[in-house]
């Protein structure tokens, strides 16, 4: 599942931006994207969710790559269709790991899924042990 996040609108209603969980999510390898809470109450500007992106990159000092990661989550746990997101994410998109990553148009190397998918699966063979058959583990990154 995704936690999707909302900086500005958390910090404003709930948690100071150096208490946010985002950063410590996303680090610990979960399925995090950014979101837009009341953006005609909490936004400066027209593009409430740039705003989203542009606070994260200074607060919480994610890489250009990370926020291509972020963003590609965040159009993998989107309600878009399926034609879109083959158009945004590539033909196979719903394969978990780098299997289903198209560099081009993701900007996000093959080997950070690849880590995220071998962390996953690795979690899960500890928390369930090795009985648990690879079908029943959830899709990955």
């Amino acid at each position: 599942t995704t936690r999707l996040v909302s900086p500005l609108s958390n910090n404003l209603l709930f948690v100071e931006y150096d208490r946010n969980p985002f950063p410590t999510f996303f680090i610990r390898g979960l399925n995090v994207a950014l979101s837009t809470d009341d953006p005609l109450l909490i936004h400066y500007t027209k593009d409430a969710l740039l705003e989203e992106y542009c606070v994260a990159a200074q607060v919480f000092k994610v890489s250009a790559i990370d926020m291509c990661e972020i963003a590609r989550n965040s159009v993998l746990q989107s309600g878009f269709d399926h034609r879109v997101k083959l158009q945004w994410l590539g033909e196979h998109y719903d394969q978990p790991g780098p299997d289903g990553n198209d560099i081009h148009k993701t900007n996000v190397p093959n080997i950070r899924l690849r880590f995220r998918d071998e962390l996953l699966k690795e979690e899960w063979t500890f928390v369930f042990g090795a009985s648990v058959p690879l079908d029943a583990q959830p899709d990955s990154y």
